[in-house]
């Protein structure tokens, strides 16, 4: 899964609640509404009228990358109550690479987030890249590398090391990703260490 802001603008006053009902599908297909997830859109401070939520979707859809989001808003009113169209959108990946051409680093992850009008809106995410010719990778792309010793598997790759990590977002955003560099497994634990890569505070960004 992966965080995804959605926003609401309240037209005028008297609005109590905004609620976002969202479900997914292969792309194309109709959406099934029985068993669709929710969350409540928060007030901004700051932004008068308004609201969003984080909300959680998957980053595959029968083992594709890319599928269809669906949601649609109620609206709660001080005198009644409405809804919104049915939104459909794209979600779609993209793959990020990381070149280490000395051998330097056992592990790669990316953290990314979607590009938005004010940066405390960003939510981030994380994948934990593969590398090539690795005869294994996580289990589970969303966390961050283990600290287990796998010196021995990485530095047996002849170089460049290339790993290789996607990012979702909705087709047309533009995602921010930096890298997280782990050097983990080494005879000698001193010489461990973990950093990050962010172009120096700017990052990085892919148009999807």
């Amino acid at each position: 899964m992966f965080g995804l802001r959605k926003t609401w603008i309240d037209p005028g006053p008297g609005i109590a609640m905004v609620q976002i009902h969202y479900t997914w599908t292969r792309p194309e297909a109709e959406p099934e509404w029985a068993d669709a997830e929710e969350a409540v859109l928060v007030p901004q401070a700051g932004a008068p009228g308004l609201r969003t939520a984080v909300i959680e979707v998957p980053r595959f859809v029968d083992d594709a990358t890319a599928y269809s989001l669906h949601h649609v808003f109620f609206v709660v009113g001080v005198n009644d109550d409405t809804s919104s169209p049915v939104f459909t959108e794209d979600i779609v990946a993209r793959e990020i690479t990381y070149v280490d051409e000395t051998g330097r680093y056992t592990a790669v992850g990316v953290v990314w987030s979607a590009v938005e009008a004010s940066p405390e809106l960003s939510v981030p995410n994380y994948t934990n890249a593969a590398m090539d010719g690795l005869p294994f990778e996580s289990a589970d792309a969303g966390t961050a590398p283990g600290h287990g010793s796998i010196f021995e598997f990485v530095h047996a790759q002849p170089l460049p090391h290339v790993f290789r990590g996607m990012v979702w977002g909705l087709r047309g955003s533009q995602i921010r990703y930096g890298h997280h560099l782990v050097r983990q497994g080494l005879p000698e634990p001193a010489e461990n260490s973990e950093s990050w890569d962010d172009n120096g505070g700017s990052g990085w960004t892919v148009d999807l």
